[in-house]
């Protein structure tokens, strides 16, 4: 199970497909969460509690998964290919879906994200361009995950060896205990001085000052796992018993000290959320990985594969079939619970059909989804 072999691995499949079904469903739940943020795209007068919560857990673990994920296949990758091919195949399979996502459909959630703020528009979509989106309203979406994951793929290419060389070997725990320092280091250090939930732009690339030592250190993760054949040593009940506990108490935590201390708290505070939100990232994300090493099935799963392949082009999608659908339902009386189930089944339900039967199936882009 090291991510080497020619045949597809039904637990990095179900990992890859759970992972982005749960961001689909954060980013559905949003439009419903109570204090919602005065720039989200669709915002609803129904609201609901839980959904406050499920924005809360599920905005911590998912996208850390995700580049351990990257990380964990790029080893291999890599020396398979050699530098040259693998940033070639990087390039295509990344860099071009985040470019045209980026230029043809991050600017329509900008001008989402504009009137939701009740700011005056240009009547012309020419001038919002120039003088928001490029401007005070410039935004990425959903796209931004991309160009960050793409600079890692070509940060490791361009100082990992294509030789196979074996670093010092790391220990799981110690490993994962300096990403936790690190990323709750970086993450307070930052509220300090800016809300941890600001978005910038740094070159072409877009992201949270606060998280990204966080993805940095995921995708670190995911190499050392395969360096080191982390994932080699089956789970037991007693890894399903611990990691379930710590799981149970850093989210009980992060919900303690989120819904205790407001934004904009003193020093004390900001720790604290730091700690809780980073330690809820690594006992969620690991408690899952346990469950999907525990009690997915060892041999070929023509679903899980099927869904893993997909993952990439629901993840790629989902806002722009979510949002819209949120916004026919506006009107509609429902309550705040039917309306997220309709959000989340035809958003992920119609990127699934959608990348099944038109960019898995396409000339070129089944070349890169």
């Amino acid at each position: 199970m090291t991510g080497e072999g020619p045949g597809r691995i039904p637990l990095f499949d179900a990992f890859r497909a759970v992972n982005v079904f749960i961001v689909v469903s954060l980013h559905a739940a949003m439009t419903y969460m109570p204090y919602v943020p005065p720039w989200w795209y669709v915002i609803d007068d129904r609201k609901g509690l839980p959904f406050l919560i499920w924005v809360l857990l599920t905005d911590t673990f998912p996208m850390p998964a995700l580049f351990f994920l990257s990380g964990y296949f790029a080893p291999a990758s890599l020396l398979k290919r050699g530098r040259g091919a693998f940033l070639r195949d990087k390039v295509l399979r990344i860099g071009l879906p985040w470019i045209a996502g980026v230029l043809l459909f991050a600017p329509l959630f900008a001008r989402a994200s504009w009137r939701s703020l009740d700011l005056p528009l240009p009547e012309r979509y020419g001038p919002f361009l120039s003088t928001i989106w490029l401007g005070p309203g410039y935004q990425q979406a959903h796209f931004w995950f991309l160009g960050v994951l793409l600079a890692l793929f070509v940060l490791y290419a361009l100082s990992g060896s294509v030789g196979g060389r074996r670093w010092v070997t790391v220990v799981p725990t110690t490993a994962m205990a300096f990403w936790w320092l690190t990323a709750t280091a970086a993450f307070f250090l930052v509220s300090l001085r800016r809300d941890p939930n600001l978005w910038i732009p740094l070159g072409p690339l877009f992201f949270q000052p606060a998280r990204i030592v966080s993805y940095l250190g995921a995708f670190w993760l995911g190499v050392r796992a395969w360096e080191d054949r982390w994932l080699q040593r089956p789970i037991g009940k007693r890894d399903l018993i611990l990691s379930g506990l710590m799981a149970l108490g850093s989210a009980l935590a992060l919900l303690a000290v989120t819904l205790s201390f407001p934004p904009g708290g003193g020093a004390l505070a900001k720790f604290l959320q730091a700690a809780a939100h980073n330690g809820a990232a690594l006992a969620l994300g690991l408690l899952f990985l346990h469950l999907c090493r525990r009690f997915l099935p060892t041999g070929p799963s023509t679903l899980w594969r099927r869904l893993g392949e997909a993952s990439y082009g629901i993840y790629w999608l989902h806002q722009m079939i979510a949002m819209p659908l949120a916004t026919l339902l506006l009107p509609v009386d429902l309550s705040s619970g039917v309306k997220f189930a309709l959000v989340l089944a035809g958003g992920w339900g119609i990127s699934a059909l959608l990348t099944e039967f038109v960019l898995r199936r396409l000339p070129l882009l089944k070349k890169i989804f």
